[in-house]
């Protein structure tokens, strides 16, 4: 692991970063890892009487309810609209739980660990957090009826020159919807994945009934503009009530496209009739790790790579950069550097790139600002300190300690969304690093781990759930 650069590696934890790029070698991905910053990169441990002002203004304070601990990873926390009131929250290492009042129940809704690649082993050593394992879950709109949920997870592979696999599966919950039997599992998806990172994970049902999935560029900058390749560096669109129920899945063989599928196609998808893959809905992303609906806005944090990190919302067709540009900036995907030189605002197909609404920097002020940001959801619960703000996180900021960062943007104009960071009254900072966050029956949550990268957190049960309270 990367224990001698400090916070130089820590953007590997979710961004599948190291100093390759800024450090003078190439920055193509398709080869080596990429960069994040120079091997100078300042530490974060300057004494605080010199410290400058902090980058993001302090903004509404809040409370934290501890409502699970005991978790690994915990990557997710989601409901189903089944009339019950049960919360349910994915441990990446394999674990599907559910929350009663505040606490895990005792026995896993579902359990897919001898179906996962081992999680956190076998990594090269510029991977400082591993980004494989149960990634995504969503209940099927009419799971009171069908008991039907979909799960995105990585999966071993009987190929050499793969990592892992990425499954889309869907299965059958117990006629009571209170245990999942493995059993039922039948694959939509079976992505060949070539390199242990950059698969982002998170799927989510829109208010039109289809089903949005979020993908990587698999750690090849060039397939964020690829439309017609393997579906990655993008989001799709997929209508899982659609398609041949005995089709295989896709993924399984050279043509990603080959005949039947086991899902169908929604007519409107932006490609469908033109070139490119018809199961794309938008592109141009790099590592869309979450992602949410808000109402009827699909909102995506995608991590940098080089110096910026950035958060959009979801139009259909529409191209967001990568890797022509990183937020607001121009990008050199041979280099792997961003600048504000050399830009260009519209792909080679002529496409509009796309700005997001609002971007943060890596470092500031000789001082580390966050990396790897985690996409959230806009607030509309009882917390009236942040009501209607867009609550996101920066997975951390130091690789010696837990230092996530919460923050709330306003997403009410146009433009640029302004951000603060939020306070809280019950501790001086946030103790965890940011994994996800969740919504349920109004309420918001914070998802982390409170142990540091340096302590191999993948070995460790410090994961928690927080709930966003009044201070």
């Amino acid at each position: 692991m990367l224990r001698t650069i400090a916070v130089t590696g820590v953007a590997g934890a979710l961004a599948g970063c190291s100093l390759a790029g800024r450090s003078g070698g190439s920055g193509d991905d398709t080869e080596t890892p990429d960069g994040t910053a120079p091997p100078d990169a300042p530490a974060t441990d300057v004494p605080a009487t010199d410290a400058p002002e902090p980058y993001f203004e302090p903004g509404p304070t809040v409370r934290l309810e501890e409502v699970a601990t005991g978790l690994v990873s915990p990557s997710a926390l989601v409901t189903a609209d089944d009339g019950t009131d049960r919360r349910f929250v994915l441990d990446q290492v394999g674990t599907v739980h559910v929350i009663e009042g505040d606490d895990l129940r005792a026995e896993p809704f579902l359990d897919l660990t001898d179906r996962l690649v081992a999680v956190g082993e076998g990594l090269p050593n510029w991977v400082s957090y591993d980004e494989r394992g149960l990634l995504g879950i969503a209940f099927h709109p009419a799971f009171a009826e069908n008991r039907r949920l979909y799960v995105r997870y990585s999966a071993p592979s009987d190929d050499e020159e793969l990592d892992h696999r990425e499954r889309l599966s869907e299965f059958t919950a117990d006629d009571d919807g209170e245990r999942v039997d493995p059993g039922t599992e039948r694959v939509l998806m079976d992505l060949p994945w070539a390199r242990p990172i950059h698969q982002a994970g998170t799927i989510e049902f829109g208010l039109d009934g289809y089903l949005y999935g979020a993908l990587g560029d698999g750690l090849n900058p060039f397939n964020g503009q690829d439309i017609t390749g393997e579906l990655k560096g993008g989001i799709f669109r997929i209508d899982v009530d659609g398609g041949s129920p005995d089709a295989l899945p896709v993924g399984r063989g050279e043509d990603l496209d080959g005949g039947e599928r086991p899902y169908g196609i929604p007519q409107d998808n932006p490609l469908v009739g033109a070139e490119g893959r018809d199961e794309y809905y938008a592109w141009g992303l790099r590592n869309p790790w979450k992602m949410a609906f808000s109402g009827d806005r699909l909102i995506v944090g995608d991590v940098g790579q080089a110096e910026w990190e950035e958060v959009n919302v979801i139009e259909r067709g529409a191209n967001y950069g990568w890797p022509l540009r990183e937020g607001l900036h121009c990008h050199d995907p041979q280099t792997g550097t961003s600048s504000d030189e050399g830009c260009v605002d519209e792909s080679e197909r002529g496409e509009a790139l796309v700005d997001p609404v609002l971007e943060f920097p890596h470092f500031a002020d000789d001082r580390a600002v966050g990396f790897a940001v985690i996409g959230g959801h806009v607030h509309t619960g009882s917390v009236s300190a942040v009501a209607d703000s867009y609550l996101f996180g920066a997975f951390t900021s130091s690789f010696e300690e837990p230092a996530g960062r919460l923050l709330a943007a306003d997403p009410s104009g146009s433009g640029q969304w302004p951000v603060q960071e939020i306070q809280f009254a019950d501790r001086d900072r946030l103790d965890i690093q940011v994994l996800s966050l969740g919504v349920a029956d109004g309420d918001s949550y914070v998802l982390g781990t409170r142990a540091a990268l340096a302590e191999d957190p993948l070995s460790q049960t410090d994961g928690v759930v927080y709930r966003i309270a009044s201070a």
